[in-house]
């Protein structure tokens, strides 16, 4: 068998060099610089994959901190999927490409302060649109993003889902994995740091611990414990300082 999309055509690589990427529990990603293609392990759960409904949403989100999705396949011959149209069978997603970002490992302490907090101000309004949009966003941690230069990414979608709960609770679920994104980039940061106690560690991740309601500026919060150093690590410093 091969992959196929909705539309019947097969997923054709062509001359293109896709090398391994990484793998996870749900699935191996290859890449050649420019398009990525995950493919699920044939007994990956259904709720680990990107439905076909999902996928056409978070497709049309187009924005520059969410990774850019091309299309969806399944690993099915093109009689078998005629066959599955035809009795409005679901399409079960088994493989999808998307666009290829090179993963700069910056260290967020090491930047300006404005690097953080910009990109977690345009990462809030992206999750907002998610809300919007009834979806709830999951496994939302440092090894799904891409942290450039130019800018910090959220990959992986997999395990996103559409929910049914009143809008105000999806604020709260979405705004409390945006702030498990922020512990988790800089505990990651921090694991780069030498000499760095679990103490320390353990008071600036707690900057993340913040308490929060539907309406709760994410970003704002954050700022405000950060506002007065140039760059995190001077926070740690100061923190070590206090104690």
């Amino acid at each position: 068998m091969a992959y196929y999309n909705r539309n019947g055509e097969a997923l054709n690589i062509g001359k293109r060099k896709m090398e391994y990427l990484s793998s996870g529990y749900c699935g191996t990603v290859s890449h050649d610089n420019e398009i990525i293609l995950k493919e699920y392990f044939s007994n990956t759960w259904e709720d680990c994959r990107l439905s076909a409904e999902m996928f056409d949403m978070l497709r049309d989100v187009n924005n520059d901190h969410f990774i850019e999705l091309f299309e969806i396949y399944s690993n099915i011959n093109k009689s078998k999927l005629e066959e599955d149209e035809v009795n409005h069978k679901k399409f079960i997603v088994d493989a999808y490409t998307a666009k290829y970002y090179s993963d700069d490992s910056v260290n967020v302490l090491y930047e300006p302060i404005d690097y953080i907090l910009d990109n977690f101000h345009e990462l809030e309004k992206l999750f907002d649109i998610f809300t919007d949009n009834a979806i709830l966003t999951d496994d939302i941690r440092r090894k799904n993003t891409i942290l450039g230069h130019s800018g910090i990414v959220i990959i992986d979608p997999d395990t996103f889902s559409i929910s049914i709960m009143p809008k105000h609770r999806i604020a709260i679920w979405n705004k409390i994995k945006l702030l498990a994104l922020f512990r988790s980039v800089l505990k990651s940061s921090m694991n780069d740091i030498e000499n760095c106690d679990d103490g320390l560690m353990n008071i600036f991740f707690n900057l993340g611990a913040v308490d929060v309601d539907s309406k709760t500026d994410v970003t704002y919060e954050l700022s405000k414990e950060l506002k007065h150093v140039k760059w995190p690590r001077e926070y740690l410093k100061k923190i070590d300082k206090e104690n």
